[in-house]
């Protein structure tokens, strides 16, 4: 059976399954739930002196595309969820509470927002001396304005995020993770900014703070503020800079996060450099069962490949990208039909931008003059029935 255990920063965790901070993880009681799960580990509410993040907004939760969903489709979950409700001192009793509960199971990492340097000096030493195994910094969350140093409001100074870092880790013994905002900064600057500061891991990415608006009434739905935006549709994104980041060889183990809702979706984060997964809001959607699914169905792809374990699979990917000038500048494919998928619905021949395709009595009329080899028909195809051959070529 292909061994699914990863070690971050020196800590051991049995699958690479971990539940983001969220309202999933807001309290002992919930933290227990997720590794009684399958989780591996379970990243705790943000914890934070801040008395205006403490109170949620209500309501503050609204799923785009809601049937879509539950139909295991492409949706967006927009909120405005802000950090924990407890008091830090309250955190470090929940944490106990949940360690005395779990025994030796689970990874609990405690995440953590200061207003200050004291003040993020303060958290990390109240967490760690709670039974934390780990420290989450929140430099991501969507939902601060300038000024306050934390959250992605702080991120767009390299300067303080180092300083940040640099304070935590003077303070703490146990590993500190960094997540990573993938708005207002380049999470690959941010990335090199953590590591030359002393950061044991990262979280590649974080939500983006979006608007969702009510045409019908012609005002913002639901609250008249703006939130976090996140859901699938941003697996590329993420994708793409955990990428990059692990494409640099900075050293440290990434964190792949932002819009997992698949197995699918978790194995491509490995594939491109994460040692584990953030999940959240799939969870939220879906609920608990999905953990047990992305472990099962990780494996079977893993033994189904003849590897003996998910390590292995960190960073294959990688193997295969190239520079954008390496890339194929040659016209040497052409598009195949295949007359018995084809509906002539004339799709194609409506859309193709360079109008080598048309319908005619008998079927789709292909111009490979015209042609580009852009695929751009091929991927829109509702039938399926059109691909890119590639052309033998001396």
């Amino acid at each position: 059976m292909a061994d699914l255990a990863v070690d971050i920063a020196g800590v051991h965790f049995g699958n690479p399954v971990i539940v983001a901070s969220a309202p999933l993880t807001l309290s002992s009681r919930h933290i227990v739930k997720c590794i009684r799960a399958g989780a591996s580990g379970a990243v705790t509410k943000t914890v934070t002196y801040d008395p205006s993040q403490q109170v949620q907004p209500k309501p503050r939760m609204h799923v785009v595309n809601p049937k879509d969903a539950l139909a295991g489709k492409f949706y967006s979950l927009y909120s405005v969820d802000l950090m924990s409700e407890h008091q830090p001192e309250a955190w470090a009793s929940q944490i106990r509470d949940a360690r005395r509960e779990l025994g030796r199971d689970g990874v609990i990492i405690a995440s953590i927002a200061g207003r200050t340097f004291e003040e993020w000096r303060k958290l990390a030493i109240l967490m760690e001396g709670s039974g934390a195994d780990m420290l989450e910094l929140n430099l991501s969350c969507p939902h601060t304005e300038g000024g306050e140093l934390m959250g992605k409001a702080v991120s767009c100074d390299l300067d303080l995020v180092s300083q940040i870092v640099r304070a935590v880790k003077a303070s703490s013994s146990i590993p500190v993770i960094g997540k990573l905002t993938p708005q207002g900064a380049n999470p690959l600057h941010l990335a090199r900014a953590m590591v030359s500061s002393g950061i044991d891991a990262l979280a590649s990415t974080a939500r983006f703070q979006g608007l969702v608006v009510d045409v019908e009434a012609g005002r913002p739905a639901l609250w008249p503020w703006f939130g976090g935006y996140g859901g699938p549709w941003q697996v590329p994104i993420s994708l793409g800079w955990t990428a990059h980041i692990a494409m640099e060889r900075l050293g440290r183990p990434i964190l792949g996060s932002g819009g997992i809702s698949t197995w699918r979706d978790a194995l491509s984060f490995v594939l491109v450099g994460a040692s584990a997964i953030q999940l959240c809001t799939a969870m939220m959607v879906r609920g608990h069962g999905i953990i047990g699914e992305i472990n099962r169905e990780l494996r079977i792809w893993l033994e189904g490949r003849g590897l003996g374990s998910i390590k292995e699979a960190v960073g294959l990917s990688l193997r295969d990208m190239a520079s954008l000038g390496e890339l194929e500048r040659r016209k040497i494919y052409r598009v195949s039909i295949d007359e018995g998928k084809c509906t002539r619905c004339g799709i194609c021949a409506d859309r193709c931008p360079y109008l080598a395709l048309s319908l005619g009595e008998n079927g789709i009329i292909f111009d490979s003059e015209k042609c580009d080899n852009c695929n751009f028909c091929v991927s829109l195809c509702p039938a399926g029935a059109m691909s890119l051959i590639k052309e033998e070529r001396p």
